[in-house]
């Protein structure tokens, strides 16, 4: 952090009040009137005693503080808890699927895998389910924090990666099963 920008935090830490957040019982109570030898009289004092504020300027109870949120799923399982986004993941998924069972059965029969990011995955099932189902998390997690964006533009187009990735996968099965018709 540069050193204006440090000066700048200080300032701000130390003229913030040690209890800003602190909600007194009597602060929205206007002033007492009491009527005393039959003439009204208004306290100018709204503040508690000190025996009425908490020890150590410690923080009100829980009651009068609102519940935190739960958070919703982990790291690995928050992107499918948005319908939408799994929607589209399961979309993704199925497409995936039938891209490597038709890659596997072109091998197979002889064919060859084009795509040189795709080869070292295509000759054992187990890597390229894994190498699958990670893509479409990785999609699924990258169109979940393209949706919760603060820039506009990612905001709307947080489907886009998953729907360039169903649809290389989409025509990548297409192709493949058209090598096996042949």
């Amino acid at each position: 952090m540069a050193f204006p920008a440090r000066i700048a935090l200080a300032v701000l830490l130390l003229a913030m009040p040690a209890a800003a957040q602190e909600l007194l019982p009597t602060q929205n109570v206007p002033p007492d009137k009491t009527l005393a030898n039959d003439t009204v009289t208004t306290s100018t004092n709204a503040l508690p005693n000190s025996e009425d504020l908490p020890a150590n300027n410690a923080l009100p109870s829980s009651s009068l503080l609102p519940d935190k949120p739960a958070p919703q799923g982990n790291f690995l399982t928050r992107p499918f808890y948005d319908k939408k986004v799994r929607l589209l993941a399961e979309l993704n998924a199925g497409a995936a699927v039938m891209d490597d069972v038709a890659s596997r059965m072109v091998i197979e029969s002889g064919g060859y895998e084009r795509n040189p990011l795709m080869r070292p995955f295509v000759h054992n099932s187990g890597t390229l389910v894994v190498e699958s189902a990670g893509e479409v998390w990785l999609m699924a997690f990258l169109g979940d924090r393209m949706k919760h964006s603060s820039h506009p533009l990612l905001r709307k187009t947080w489907w886009l990666p998953q729907v360039l990735n169903f649809s290389a996968k989409f025509s990548g099965g297409i192709y493949n099963s058209v090598l096996l018709a042949k």
